[in-house]
């Protein structure tokens, strides 16, 4: 009995594709089944090369964008902005809690003279040995750090004013109490001094924010509090080199909710 043309079954056709025998394909199989096998073959190779070329050009494709990312100098530039955005977050919830504490970190003049405005020894203020720190730049007229303004002719080799007629405490003759802006830096400094002025100062810490609250942050006691406070800042200025009073430039409170008087 003549056997059939072709494979036995399907498990010698499978181990046939496996080893690759291409010269015989089953017993007396037919140049058919060599065609078919050879055209397995090359779609498997065609599918093998088109694998790894696509794989070729992503690996080149990633390596060109690294390489364009680091020498163009991208990947600094994200690493940095990523840092300093984490950085300014750091810092400005540093601010927000040391602003929440400034009644304690900062030294208020009416935590040191118990709230009596005449507390002060003469023989005390006027000893040489008894420094004070002042507001330095005026032409004619200086601050102390204990809320004395005077003629220049009247500052004493310690940097104190002297006391008496010549001088004069916590004045706010040149300034709009409503406003808290004077005409003169010095009358600002020694304005904003007063020991009630604190809930005031307090006030103006909480409201402020970014640099402006950096700055402010900086002090250590009332004076220096009032000196940078009583800059020129963006609560006198409408816009650039422009004040919503020539007059009354010096703030030592927050702009308030009505314009400023010309």
């Amino acid at each position: 009995m003549e056997k059939k043309h072709g494979l036995h079954n399907w498990n010698e056709f499978v181990w046939i594709v496996d080893r690759q025998e291409w010269t015989t394909c089953g017993w007396n199989a037919q140049e058919g089944c060599k065609v078919y096998m050879r055209m397995a073959h090359d779609g498997s190779r065609l599918i093998i090369r088109s694998f790894r070329a696509t794989h070729v050009l992503a690996f080149l494709f990633v390596f060109s964008l690294l390489y364009f990312v680091v020498e163009s100098g991208f990947l600094a530039w994200i690493v940095q902005n990523a840092l300093s955005i984490s950085g300014q977050d750091i810092e400005e919830q540093m601010l927000d809690k040391y602003k929440l504490t400034a009644h304690r970190h900062i030294q208020w003049l009416a935590d040191s003279t118990g709230r009596n405005t005449n507390a002060v020894n003469d023989s005390f203020v006027n000893s040489e040995g008894r420094a004070c720190r002042n507001t330095i730049q005026g032409r004619t007229s200086v601050t102390d750090d204990r809320g004395y303004t005077c003629e220049r002719a009247f500052l004493m080799s310690n940097g104190c004013c002297e006391v008496g007629t010549q001088s004069v405490r916590f004045s706010c003759v040149w300034c709009d109490l409503y406003t808290g802006c004077c005409s003169h830096y010095e009358q600002c400094v020694s304005c904003c001094l007063k020991p009630e002025q604190k809930n005031i100062l307090l006030k103006m810490i909480e409201s402020t924010s970014g640099h402006r609250l950096r700055q402010i942050l900086s002090a250590t006691d009332q004076f220096e509090l009032c000196m940078l406070k009583c800059r020129t800042s963006s609560n006198s200025v409408h816009s650039e080199n422009k004040y919503k009073s020539e007059k009354m430039k010096y703030c030592y409170k927050q702009e308030p909710n009505r314009p400023f008087s010309r």
